[in-house]
């Protein structure tokens, strides 16, 4: 399964905290084009997470919709990544 996980800083609300919205499509029906072959449909889903810019902890403030912990897992882990190298982007995202 791929992932590609959007991550977009927001306003800083705490001192000590970065925030950041997460964001992916998420898959939904299958539907047949025109040509009546079968794709994909989806829909941008958005969660929001926040860093601790001393420690490096994350915690999941808002699951993005039908995000099981998977997406939210590995936007944390592109975080840390960058938390780490003492960075705190505008932009950032997880690809695997």
């Amino acid at each position: 399964m791929a992932f590609y996980i959007e991550l977009n800083k927001i306003l800083n609300e705490e001192k000590n905290f970065v925030y950041y919205v997460y964001e992916f499509q998420l898959p939904t029906e299958a539907v047949r084009n025109s040509a009546g072959k079968l794709r994909g449909t989806s829909k941008l889903v958005k969660g929001k997470i926040r860093i601790n810019i001393q420690s490096g902890e994350v915690d999941i403030i808002d699951f993005a919709e039908g995000d099981n912990g998977m997406y939210a897992q590995r936007a944390t882990l592109a975080l840390v990544k960058h938390w780490r190298q003492g960075e705190f982007p505008d932009k950032t995202c997880w690809a695997s």
